[in-house]
């Protein structure tokens, strides 16, 4: 396999693993997510304008999910870009419902169960 084959195989397994994660974000399928996240998960989010930073593990994500306080609206996703540096994938995405906009960089693991989200940063705008 060439450096530029993989790269392709690498970059079509995450980009499919991402909007997976993303639909079942929006779908609340709280099992899918928790598989798809890595167990040291963390995520940085800012309400545009607002100059504060509020954060989560992996368990507050959850906890949020399970109880409706995110997901469970349906988003479009643009990706804009997806590198990769050794294990590490990253994909920086516009994700837009009817009532929220976000600015996103996502990090990914690639580990034996395939790809991780891992960690988030966000920027979110209420439309």
């Amino acid at each position: 396999m060439t450096n530029q084959t993989k790269w392709e195989t690498n970059q079509d397994s995450l980009k499919g693993e991402f909007i997976s994660l993303m639909k079942n974000i929006d779908e609340r399928r709280v099992t899918e997510v928790e598989f798809g996240f890595h167990s040291d998960y963390t995520d940085s989010v800012s309400m545009k304008g607002s100059g504060s930073v509020f954060s989560s593990d992996k368990t507050k994500y959850i906890d949020s999910l399970k109880e409706g306080k995110i997901g469970g609206v349906e988003r479009d996703v643009k990706i804009h870009s997806i590198e990769f540096l050794d294990q590490f994938g990253f994909v920086k995405a516009d994700l837009e419902s009817k009532v929220m906009k976000f600015q996103s960089l996502y990090t990914f693991y690639l580990n034996d169960e395939g790809w991780k989200m891992i960690k988030a940063v966000v920027v979110a705008e209420k439309k």
